[in-house]
């Protein structure tokens, strides 16, 4: 099984599309790297890296930064795409070795010819275009809350001094403690 990588940093997306036009094969554009060891790295995701070993046929996920729910998330949600695109075998989904890794394994192509791995690419390519319209939002989401906090309108914000002291305000008093066993009467 071989697989044909061409790399050139200067190509836009255009100039891709313009190649598939004119390509019986269809070539993509797609930020990766090759470990010493031949593994391909698919650096392309906002949260995830996408770890492809060709000798073992395996597909690992790790978290760029820390694990989370969201994080936990969109891996479950890449092995469920790849699962239903046919790509990797649905019981073969599992945590990894690496804590907040999740690993699949693809099997081999069924017919001559068609490379499992440029295969597992290619899909792993669509399903990154597809979320990249919701991460986009979500941290333009996230940047415009943090902008309002830190630099709020007049008209969300008071000045110092504008809104009166008073001498107690709450429910609370000061000199009330409550405590475990206050609300007995025992102090």
């Amino acid at each position: 099984m071989s697989i044909k990588i061409k790399i050139d940093p200067d190509a836009t997306e255009e100039e891709v599309a313009e190649i598939n036009a004119h390509s019986e094969h269809v070539q993509i554009a797609i930020h990766a790297r090759k470990t010493l060891d031949g593994k391909i790295m698919i650096l392309d995701h906002k949260l995830i890296d996408i770890i492809l070993d060709t000798e073992n046929q395996k597909i690992v996920t790790f978290p760029k930064e820390e694990l989370s729910d969201e994080i936990y998330n969109i891996q479950s949600s890449y092995f469920k795409y790849l699962v239903n695109e046919g790509v990797v075998l649905p019981d073969s989904i599992r945590s990894g070795n690496i804590f907040g890794s999740l690993e699949g394994v693809y099997p081999d192509a069924a017919d001559e010819g068609v490379s499992a791995a440029q295969v597992v690419i290619y899909t792993t390519k669509n399903f990154i275009d597809a979320q990249a319209p919701h991460l986009e939002m979500q941290e333009f989401i996230e940047n415009e809350i943090e902008d309002h906090l830190v630099d709020p309108n007049p008209a969300d914000s008071t000045e110092l001094g504008e809104v009166p002291e008073e001498p107690k305000k709450g429910s609370i008093t000061p000199s009330r403690i409550r405590r475990y066993l206050s609300g007995y009467g025992y102090y």
